[in-house]
């Protein structure tokens, strides 16, 4: 008997973690962050360009998946599209607090920080994002 109520906590908490994953993974986030210009050149993005700025690594699936989506929007509103090998910018993936690959920054003109990105996004989100003129000139 105790076993099976073990194994039923077991299971709702794993439930309970499944649901919150699903809830978060590819939802786009606001963020107060900010690249620097020095890390803008690093990444050759010019100052005054918006970008889309992907952390991936070599054996990801998901960034497979990641990457259509936003060479999708790069093309619809002509935006750069960033690919950035965590192994390779780790100083720069922590600055930015990244956990995980993919994770996709959105980025205004002069390095602001539009939103942020766990998983694989929706492309209606960023297009939204991007093209909202609000950011345009900031």
């Amino acid at each position: 008997m105790t076993s099976l109520a073990v194994l039923l906590v077991v299971l709702a908490a794993v439930a309970l973690v499944a649901a919150w994953w699903r809830r978060w993974d590819g939802r786009l986030r606001a963020t107060d962050d900010r690249f620097t210009p020095a890390q803008l050149s690093s990444l050759g993005i010019p100052p005054d360009a918006a970008a889309l700025v992907e952390f991936t690594s070599p054996h990801c699936a998901p960034c497979v998946a990641t990457r259509r989506v936003l060479e999708e929007v790069a093309t619809r509103l002509s935006v750069t599209v960033v690919p950035v090998d965590i192994v390779h910018a780790l100083d720069l993936a922590r600055a930015h607090h990244v956990l995980r690959a993919p994770t996709t920054f959105v980025i205004a003109p002069g390095g602001r920080v539009l939103g942020r990105v766990s998983g694989i996004p929706l492309a209606d989100d960023l297009t939204r994002l991007l093209g909202d003129p609000r950011y345009a000139s900031r």
